[in-house]
């Protein structure tokens, strides 16, 4: 006699069969790397990510930002956009970025403003570093001390005679109460004890003309703007803050040799995702801008402006970004500055 469960294999034949057929265009529409067996994470990426870029299209960051993100796109085999998001000192855009799903497609370029300044700057600002995943360094600038070319000084050391003995008379340019080019030259005062006088400015263009035009003396700037202007003899520049020479620049000293080691500035530029993006899609990210920084394209792009690159893990990106942020605080805090 057929035993009564014998069709039970049938069954679910049957009922696999039925299955497969409703799921089919599901699986149609599955990536080729999910049809091999792998979870989401390790297919990542599986369509277009998005840098969103806090600054206006055109400038400094934002051609950073595009350099890298098209090696990143050849590495990772996916489009990665830019989106420019500019206002309130890069807060809009962060405050964008950290809205955005935490699954690794929506990242933000971050900056020293962004995560370094602006925290002790905005009592109402809307995020932190700890709503944050960092994911990798991509870029350093050093800041350089820019002079007229009237001005009788050649070294650092013949700058900080000169303003000891003049106190005041130097007017110095800076992009504003509260911005970094502010407290760098705060930074200088401090350590310097040279006294001089702020003029603020909307951009770097005004401030360059005015310092060509000896409408002020003294300007702080990267160097990737000052150094075309320097090697046309259009302005001097004495000392360079980075914590070594320029490579593109040798010839410059920096202020910790000249006998100013607390004079050590450089503006960062680095990419974040959401906090609780997962931590397998964080470092495919950061393998992805490693790989973009080693490329001989980008190599020979930022070597031929002086912007510096350099290795870092998610970890040590996080721990130079907070002791950054900590060099601020001390130096900001004191001077009681409040931008909202």
């Amino acid at each position: 006699m057929q035993n009564r469960f014998s069709k039970e294999p049938r069954r679910r034949q049957v009922l696999v069969a039925v299955l497969l057929v409703a799921a089919g265009p599901m699986l149609t529409a599955m990536s080729p790397a999910f049809a091999q067996g792998q979870t989401p994470i390790q297919a990542f990426p599986t369509k277009p990510l998005k840098i969103i870029v806090p600054f206006a299209a055109g400038g400094p960051t934002d051609a950073i930002a595009r350099v890298v993100a098209e090696r990143m796109g050849t590495e990772l085999g996916q489009p990665v956009l830019i989106e420019n998001r500019p206002g309130a000192s890069t807060m809009l855009g962060a405050e964008v970025a950290v809205r955005a799903p935490k699954d690794g497609y929506t990242l933000l370029l971050g900056t020293t403003s962004t995560f370094s300044t602006n925290p002790h700057l905005y009592k109402a600002i809307t995020y932190a570093l700890s709503d944050f995943a960092p994911i990798a360094l991509l870029a350093k600038t050093d800041w350089v001390l820019t002079v007229n070319n009237d001005l009788p000084v050649k070294t650092i050391r013949e700058f900080v005679d000169y303003g000891k003995s003049r106190p005041g008379s130097l007017n110095y340019g800076m992009m504003g109460v509260g911005s970094s080019s502010h407290f760098v030259g705060k930074m200088i005062e401090g350590a310097t004890s040279v006294r001089m006088v702020d003029v603020a400015y909307k951009g770097s263009a005004p401030a360059l003309n005015d310092l060509m035009g000896g409408q002020v003396q003294v300007y702080v700037d990267a160097i990737t703007t000052s150094l075309p202007l320097a090697r046309a003899g259009k302005v001097r520049i004495i000392g360079v803050m980075g914590d070594k020479r320029a490579a593109i620049a040798p010839e410059i000293p920096t202020f910790a040799e000249s006998g100013y080691p607390d004079v050590v500035a450089q503006s960062w530029y680095g990419l974040f995702a959401p906090v609780g993006t997962p931590n397998a899609v964080v470092e495919r990210l950061n393998a992805s801008v490693q790989s973009a920084l080693r490329s001989a394209e980008v190599t020979k792009r930022f070597a031929s402006d002086g912007t510096l690159t350099e290795a870092s893990t998610p970890d040590s990106f996080t721990a130079m970004v907070k002791r950054d942020a900590d060099k601020w605080g001390r130096l900001i805090t004191p001077l009681g500055i409040k931008l909202d």
